[in-house]
């Protein structure tokens, strides 16, 4: 018996080794997964733009319980706290007149002021009428009156509404023609000649006074700038001493929103803000840095008390 010779090639089980037949399922794999990392990005993106906003990935209806209990327990509570503010801002005085009603800005309680309080003023103030036959006023109303003319002014946002009522103080020995101009003025309530102009925030704003063409105001003025300190007060009613000679066509004066010591020398004060700083405050929030108004803003009323 002859021996045979096996010189067939041996079987390779190519499909095994190259992994053929798992190529389809790794791809689907594959692809699988690369879905969920583009959907991972896109929810890490919208997380980021949103700020914490998430998706939970939890689609299933979530069964609570009623908050209506909560609810009502929340709101007596609110109707519990609101009646006691209520009740808190009812025995509140108010610092400022808003111009509905009439209370503390009424000429009987300017009257009983003067009527109680003593007039005094600097020293030397009067040193320059020595020349002149002038007689000091007897009681201190009609000091009052004369020296330190109170007026009010009504102010009105032009079509949206009205701010409230500010008193001013005039200082008659810093300015007789302007104060006199003004407390004219007032007495006729000819509020339509004032005009606020130019309003900076945090430094004044620029009111015009419309003058008649005999106006003592078109003549050179008398003036003394020590009055009023700039420095120490805000809330000054002043004019430039550029207009010493005389204003042309109106009085032009500002009021300051806070003290300018630096403008001392340079402007005449002859007022100060007595009642409504609040008011004159809110007022800074209508103008630009270039003076510029975002509003109108117009005087609805004035008077003399």
């Amino acid at each position: 018996m002859l021996p045979e010779v096996d010189n067939k090639p041996p079987g390779f089980q190519a499909a095994r080794m190259t992994g053929v037949n798992s190529l389809r399922e790794n791809a689907v794999a594959y692809m699988e997964r690369t879905k969920k990392n583009i959907q991972m990005l896109v929810e890490l993106s919208s997380t980021k733009r949103t700020h914490g906003v998430i998706n939970p990935f939890r689609y299933e209806r979530v069964y609570t319980a009623s908050a209506l209990p909560l609810t009502m327990k929340i709101l007596d509570r609110i109707e519990e706290e609101n009646l006691d503010l209520a009740k808190r801002i009812n025995d509140v005085v108010a610092e400022i007149d808003s111009g509905i009603k009439g209370g503390e800005f009424t000429k009987d309680s300017n009257a009983n002021r003067m009527d109680n309080l003593p007039f005094t003023m600097k020293e030397n103030s009067l040193d320059k009428y020595k020349g002149y036959n002038f007689h000091m006023p007897e009681t201190n109303k009609e000091r009052w009156q004369l020296f330190r003319p109170r007026v009010y002014f009504d102010i009105y946002i032009k079509e949206a509404r009205p701010l409230g009522r500010i008193v001013v103080e005039l200082y008659t020995e810093a300015a007789p023609a302007v104060v006199l101009e003004i407390v004219r003025a007032c007495i006729s309530n000819s509020h339509e000649k004032f005009l606020i102009k130019r309003l900076f925030p945090s430094l004044w704003f620029d009111v015009n006074l419309e003058l008649e063409a005999n106006s003592p105001l078109r003549r050179p003025l008398e003036y003394d700038g020590k009055i009023i300190d700039h420095g120490e007060h805000g809330h000054v009613l002043s004019f430039s001493k550029d207009h010493l000679q005389g204003f042309r066509d109106h009085l032009s004066f500002s009021l300051s929103f806070k003290p300018l010591r630096v403008v001392n020398g340079a402007r005449v004060g002859f007022g100060r803000v007595i009642k409504g700083s609040k008011i004159i405050d809110c007022l800074q929030s209508y103008g630009t840095k270039n003076g510029k108004l975002f509003r109108s803003i117009v005087f609805s009323g004035c008077g003399f008390l």
